[in-house]
């Protein structure tokens, strides 16, 4: 089924691309993104080992979202409709909010993969950082992406906000995250200000089969900072733990 596709999805049309050969990889992308930017400079080496599925989260690139229901928990709902919708895979990589997204669906739903790469996510949310946020700084390659269902150049805040508030409320206890069995592979950057290294080592800790990979110099968006120790750690992890099942 490679090529370019839409699934529905509580009311939304969910684009997602097919390509490269070997174990079926979903690619799920951060807050603002896109799969064509958040994965632009790993999905080529990774295209040469694996079947990758890259979507775009609803209301972001080639998604819509009619009714606005943008959120953490709709992430993870939606990566399992669409699972449900094209079929299993082998393993999950996401990144930033989507990261923290599809931890928390896979607590609830550990057979949806055999493997997760989790990238820069999040298990405690703040209500009081919310406005730091939406009046802080922002990537400006994030603020120039073009969306197809967005209304102007401020489109970017209305997905920012939904996250953001979305995030306050966020709690992914310890007993979740010990229930969670599948290997996991937990990265991040060692200067990342988004999330500090000591979530993600807290996060592979509790896991039962959790491991942590810190990307030297480097911030939050791993896989532009740092594509090609990404795409290596990436392929080893997966390469060995999918064999080892």
């Amino acid at each position: 089924m490679s090529g370019r596709h839409h699934a529905a999805a509580d009311g939304a049309r969910l684009y997602w691309e097919e390509e490269g050969d070997g174990p079926r990889v979903l690619l799920v992308h951060g807050g603002t993104g896109t799969s064509a930017f958040d994965w632009e400079f790993v999905r080529e080496p990774l295209a040469e080992r694996f079947r990758l599925l890259l979507t775009d989260v609803r209301g972001h690139g080639r998604s819509s979202d009619p009714h606005y229901r943008l959120s953490i928990e709709q992430i993870g709902d939606d990566v399992a409709s669409l699972l449900e919708r094209v079929g299993d895979c082998d393993a999950i990589i996401a990144f930033s909010v989507s990261a923290t997204a599809v931890l928390a669906l896979l607590c609830r739903r550990p057979s949806l993969a055999r493997a997760f790469v989790c990238i820069g996510a999040s298990t405690v949310g703040d209500a009081t950082q919310v406005d730091s946020i939406l009046n802080g700084p922002w990537p400006s390659k994030l603020k120039r992406i073009r969306h197809d269902y967005g209304t102007g150049d401020e489109y970017w805040r209305r997905l920012q906000a939904a996250l953001a508030r979305s995030w306050a409320g966020l709690r992914i206890t310890d007993a979740e995250l010990r229930g969670l069995e599948i290997p996991t592979l937990v990265v991040c950057g060692d200067r990342d200000r988004i999330e500090p290294v000591e979530t993600a080592l807290a996060i592979a800790r509790t896991l039962p089969h959790g491991e942590l990979c810190v990307l030297p110099d480097c911030g939050h968006f791993v896989s532009r900072d740092r594509p090609a120790e990404l795409s290596v750690v990436t392929e080893q992890f997966l390469d060995r733990v999918l064999r080892e099942e």
